[in-house]
């Protein structure tokens, strides 16, 4: 391996790591990686995820989703019990879109830049489609976590049912927005120091 593709390697890992750690923070300091209003939460992790995926590959933007979705999961456990009731214990409900945000974030930029598309442009697609990979993953597990759930339930699974279209109409725009706005201009400020601005 030449010392430039170590060179690479290493500030990859280290950016992974920042973006992580930077994941963790928001996840414990109240409104940063969480912002809720009333019985609605928007998150702004995603962002964070998706940044880091445009920035280092879908590969790397698949570790730093991983480690949004073990905060996610740790989170229902130690600090908000009632996300359990959700699903949000389990991995596929937690963790794997979380995964999934990174790595499909990263792999469409990847693919857009591959046919010149503009970085802002390719940025703001590839923010869309993470965050949209969320929104939808998310929300299909818990709405199939609380249907195989037996008769324990039944009665919240259709109050869930009408809760889930304001997430959807709500937190989705938001977040979509937010996403789209954000991702292609911090990803320009921040590229030269990515792996593959060396």
């Amino acid at each position: 391996m030449s010392t430039k593709s170590q060179q690479q390697k290493l500030r990859a890992l280290v950016l992974t790591s920042i973006f992580a750690a930077l994941i963790v923070v928001m996840t414990v300091v109240p409104y940063t990686g969480y912002i809720a209003y009333g019985v609605i939460e928007i998150t702004t992790l995603h962002i964070v995820t998706i940044i880091g995926a445009v920035a280092l590959g879908w590969r790397y933007g698949a570790v730093i989703g991983g480690v949004w979705g073990i905060t996610c999961i740790a989170r229902a456990y130690l600090a908000f019990p009632i996300y359990l009731d959700f699903g949000f214990g389990n991995f596929f409900v937690a963790c794997l879109p979380r995964i999934l945000v990174g790595a499909v974030a990263g792999a469409m930029f990847f693919l857009l830049k591959k046919v010149k598309l503009n970085s802002f442009v390719a940025g703001g697609i590839s923010a869309a489609a993470g965050t949209l990979t969320n929104t939808v993953l998310v929300l299909t597990g818990m709405n199939l976590w609380l249907r195989f759930h037996g008769e324990e339930y039944s009665e919240f699974f259709g109050l869930f049912r009408s809760i889930i279209k304001t997430l959807v109409g709500v937190n989705g725009l938001i977040e979509i927005i937010a996403a789209i706005l954000i991702v292609p201009v911090v990803y320009k400020a921040i590229e030269k120091y990515t792996a593959k601005g060396i």
